[in-house]
């Protein structure tokens, strides 16, 4: 997918949890930016991601999350999708490339 989108990771962890995980799977360098916690609003104990800090166009910016109130600011560019716990069978990501 980076070879024709800018891909960012927006986690609600905290940086050096995320980025031990990152470091395995993107050995290619294929992720541009990465965002954590500390770049989330807390609004009732839960980490919400405003695509705004992206300072990206909106209208070419989706977030794909687990969690659908994590985009509560920006709902027309998220995509829900289910969480991965772990099945070599889950193809949810895939089956995401045809719409993207």
């Amino acid at each position: 997918m980076s070879k024709h989108y800018e891909l960012v990771i927006f986690t609600a962890s905290v940086k050096q949890y995320a980025d031990t995980i990152l470091d395995i799977i993107d050995k290619d360098n294929c992720i541009s930016h990465r965002l954590y916690r500390q770049h989330t609003r807390l609004e009732e104990y839960v980490s919400i991601k405003d695509l705004l800090m992206l300072g990206r166009d909106l209208a070419r910016t989706i977030i794909v999350d687990n969690i659908p109130s994590n985009f509560k600011l920006q709902p027309r560019n998220g995509i829900y999708i289910t969480t991965w716990t772990g099945e070599e069978e889950d193809c949810c990501l895939l089956n995401l490339m045809p719409v993207l």
